[in-house]
């Protein structure tokens, strides 16, 4: 048996079949995973992403750690925390 065409449709269809079978658990632990490998391998992605999402949630301090830049200097001050 051949292989179909390797393009958007097929793909598209092929990965929606797949994943129509996973739970949201699995599901969550592949995009995580995925993302973490996006970041890992390709820094640029990490770096975009954190522009983006910086103001959007809590972090730890560790992920704060290293991050004390005039942006959260500013930050901190306009919002009384200083």
């Amino acid at each position: 048996m051949g292989y179909p065409k390797n393009n958007d449709d097929n793909r598209f269809e092929l990965a929606s079949k797949i994943v129509s079978g996973w739970s949201r658990e699995n599901l969550e632990a592949y995009v995580i995973q995925a993302l973490e490998d996006d970041y890992r391998y390709a820094p640029i992605i990490f770096d975009e992403t954190w522009d983006v999402h910086k103001d959007s949630f809590e972090w730890s301090p560790q992920m704060l750690e290293g991050t004390t830049d005039d942006y959260w200097q500013t930050k901190d001050a306009l919002e009384g925390r200083r």
